[in-house]
């Protein structure tokens, strides 16, 4: 049996705990607050990085690591006992660790580099399926030939409670800055697994219209499968997390596996509090 690693970044928000509980190395990104880098998820929690969005107002900077904790991750992962390793990041449009994780030059570990091209859990649940593909005993190149395979299956949906965060972060469409001078408009984005870019698929007025087509997408898409898993997640705003808990409750009952996440802080940088939305991987 082939002694075999997932490693994923923090933008995946696979926390510490969902870290332990899956087997699943993780590689913290850094959020810069007030001139100090904090290193998410191990010195920076969600919850108070977006009390300090709302207190600020401000953009904050992220960062990835530098090549040399990439090496003591991996120095880590030898000394564990494994050989080779599967590398899931977030899409590489939003980040810079695809293509670091790509340059390193480690021999002593056989490394396969996957571009989730998601974000959020949805590259989470990629990990998780990949790991229970290592607990099934596939080979390396099985394994990486069916995530690569069951990303283009997988899909975010979700709301955002203002433009200003996304269109200054500068890595949506033009689009996005004309959608957002309407007034009380809220969309719904799909981070596309085409070309791992966000996408709004539709516009609403007010919170109860998003959750309505939510609901249209989730049976759109839940509704024809038979296996999955599912998240709900938010950014700062649980209680939107919850009204869609509530709404998509049968589909939860249905899914494979369920979970919940708070939108890591790398991510909720370009995106700003308020967020909530639901994702899902199929299973064959």
């Amino acid at each position: 049996m082939e002694k075999i690693a997932i490693l994923v970044d923090s933008g995946s928000d696979i926390d510490i705990k969902k870290s332990e509980e899956f087997g699943i190395y993780m590689m913290p990104f850094y959020v810069n607050l007030d001139g100090k880098f904090y290193k998410e998820q191990f010195e920076l929690s969600p919850d108070d990085f977006y009390k300090w969005m709302e207190k600020n107002e401000k953009l904050p900077k992220t960062s990835i690591p530098s090549p040399g904790e990439l090496k003591e991750k991996f120095d880590q992962i030898v000394n564990d006992g494994y050989e080779k390793l599967i590398i899931i990041t977030i899409s590489k449009n939003f980040t810079g660790f695809y293509n670091l994780c790509k340059q390193m030059d480690y021999n002593k570990l056989d490394i396969r580099v996957i571009d989730s091209k998601s974000v959020a859990l949805t590259t989470g649940l990629l990990a998780i399926y990949g790991k229970k593909l290592i607990d099934d005993c596939l080979d390396i190149d099985e394994i990486v030939e069916k995530i690569e395979k069951k990303k283009q299956e997988s899909k975010i949906f979700f709301t955002l409670d203002t433009f200003k965060y996304i269109i200054a972060g500068g890595r949506v469409p033009r689009a996005f800055g004309k959608v957002g001078e309407l007034l009380n408009i809220k969309p719904i984005i799909l981070c596309d697994p085409n070309d791992g870019k966000y996408h709004i698929v539709k516009t609403c007025r007010g919170e109860k219209k998003v959750i309505k087509e939510m609901e249209k997408l989730a049976n759109e898409y839940l509704g024809k499968l038979d296996k999955y898993y599912m998240i709900i997640s938010n950014a700062g705003y649980k209680r939107g997390q919850e009204i869609l808990e509530e709404k998509l409750e049968s589909f939860k009952e249905k899914s494979s596996l369920f979970l919940t996440s708070k939108i890591a802080p790398s991510l909720g940088a370009n995106t700003g509090p308020g967020l909530f939305g639901f994702g899902f991987l199929p299973l064959d």
